[in-house]
């Protein structure tokens, strides 16, 4: 869809439709709506006596407005009360429009920009309408020619003084977008479309179009560089592990803040083993939700530039039962030394990471963030609404918390009490992969702990909000995308 940012009058301009947002209550028309409602001799004071048009959050109704400007409609949407309106109801708001519009046919609309607003809400708007427009259908052979399509959407204001920071919220609202329809995709596509090397080659191309460092290790690397835990993972697969290392602001890391940022990236997870019911592997292509979404916000990086060192470490490979596929009851010495007694084979994610986040502190970080769909016992928790964040510097998941409120990807903090460290100790190694059953999405966060020395940690464990969340108008079913766009408010909120 193409955004873009133009000066005149919405009388005079031609497009399907002027998108126009109205608040709840009887003296709610801002100056921008009362003239739009004078050009149409009183029609949205009329409809709002009628109470057939409320202005309640996310109510639509389009107006035919007969000549009376070019438009041939003006489309109102609901914004709820002026009082309680804020970013996330911009995002949720502009993509319930965007979708009626599209299914409406229209193929073009015109958002004007009131004067008397001083902050500008274009990235939000831009956010909805592209998220809120979102679909994963190129498996489909049927029905496409059908599919109806939004295909410009333009900002109009009357001040040209403001272009250029309208220009600067859609280049934005973009850059952010793009990193999560990309993490979005990566997570939609099922696994014999995207194994672990077809997910490195993904990162490669990024990598190539936004100038990162991109260097990737395959199985000979892995047992050079004693990545012991992530080959335990892999060996019953017959697609090869990748790990992946991702760099932006390579050329001055020294005299920079370094942020790793870790992913789990199991692109297909029976258990191994310690196999899943059929149910239980439906949607295990997500289980590498948490490599998208880094890949997500390090495409993003790289077009944002962002004065930091910014590193981005995925750990790739199946899960697969098979003769040769690890055992309840192995040990494997993972990157640093440290070895691990496996007791259940489904529960590999930490070990891919328990890798990946020993080989962070080759970096010497400033603080390191991992996203991994690490337990099930994390939606048990906090539904999926919601994702569990654990770590060892306050200060860090302070800052978390603060960014994810303003995207509303809400994180909430788990303890990470040295008390729970007691059920994952082993009689045969320095640890064990489970616990006892208990506090599943606490101990997983405690047994990354252990390999996440000497630096600032914390972990994010997304597995109920990678996936299928409800009651949001610019996510729809399937991948979610969830914490690329944390992560780049993070980014940009670090000095």
């Amino acid at each position: 869809m193409k955004i873009n940012v133009k000066v005149g009058d919405f009388r005079q301009e031609e497009t399907d439709a002027i998108a126009l947002g109205i608040y709840e209550g009887e003296d709610s028309l801002t100056p921008l709506a009362e003239s739009v409602d004078q050009a149409l001799g009183g029609a949205i004071s009329n409809l709002m006596g009628l109470g057939d048009f409320e202005g309640k959050l996310k109510q639509v109704v389009t107006l035919y407005t007969n000549g009376k400007v070019s438009s041939p409609r003006i489309s109102l949407v609901g914004c709820g009360k002026a009082e309680d309106f804020n970013q996330e109801n911009i995002r949720q708001v502009s993509a319930k429009h965007a979708q009626s519009l599209r299914n409406l046919g229209v193929k073009k609309i015109i958002v004007p920009i009131p004067d008397d607003i001083s902050d500008l809400p274009v990235q939000a708007i831009v956010e909805g309408v592209k998220l809120g427009l979102y679909t994963f259908d190129q498996h489909k052979t049927e029905g496409r020619n059908e599919i109806k399509e939004l295909e410009e959407l333009t900002f109009l204001t009357a001040n040209e003084s403001r272009t250029s920071v309208i220009k600067q919220g859609i280049e934005l609202g973009n850059t952010i977008t793009d990193g999560v329809i990309l993490a979005r995709d990566l997570t939609n596509q099922p696994a014999n479309y995207l194994t672990p090397t077809i997910l490195a080659e993904t990162a490669q191309s990024v990598a190539k179009e936004k100038n990162l460092r991109c260097e990737i290790f395959d199985s000979v690397k892995l047992q050079e560089e004693k990545f012991g835990a992530m080959l335990g993972v892999s060996q019953g697969s017959l697609e090869e592990p990748r790990f992946v290392i991702l760099e932006y602001g390579f050329e001055e890391a020294n005299e920079k803040d370094t942020l790793v940022l870790v992913g789990k990236g199991i692109t297909f997870d029976s258990g191994g083993l310690s196999l899943k019911s059929g149910s239980g592997m439906e949607t295990m292509k997500d289980d590498m939700a948490g490599a998208a979404t880094v890949l997500g916000a390090m495409q993003a990086i790289g077009e944002l530039k962002p004065d930091l060192h910014v590193v981005g470490l995925i750990a790739a490979s199946e899960n697969m039962p098979s003769g040769t596929a690890q055992r309840p009851g192995d040990i494997v010495t993972s990157y640093g030394g440290k070895t691990i007694e496996i007791l259940n084979t489904d529960a590999e994610g930490r070990l891919v990471l328990a890798d990946a986040l020993g080989y962070a502190k080759n970096f010497k970080p400033e603080a390191v963030i991992d996203f991994a769909t690490l337990t099930g016992a994390v939606v048990t928790s906090l539904g999926r609404s919601t994702a569990g964040i654990m770590g060892t510097d306050q200060k860090l998941v302070d800052r978390i918390i603060s960014a994810a409120e303003k995207t509303h990807e809400r994180v909430w903090q788990l303890p990470l009490w040295d008390d729970y460290e007691e059920a994952l100790k082993s009689e045969v190694a320095d640890v064990k992969n489970t616990g006892d059953g208990t506090a599943g999405a606490i101990v997983g966060g405690t047994f990354l702990k252990k390999f996440a020395e000497g630096y600032s940690w914390t972990h994010i464990d997304i597995g109920g909000t990678a996936f299928d969340i409800k009651g949001s108008s610019y996510i729809s079913k399937g991948g979610s995308g969830y914490g690329v766009r944390l992560l780049i408010q993070l980014v940009r909120d670090w000095h």
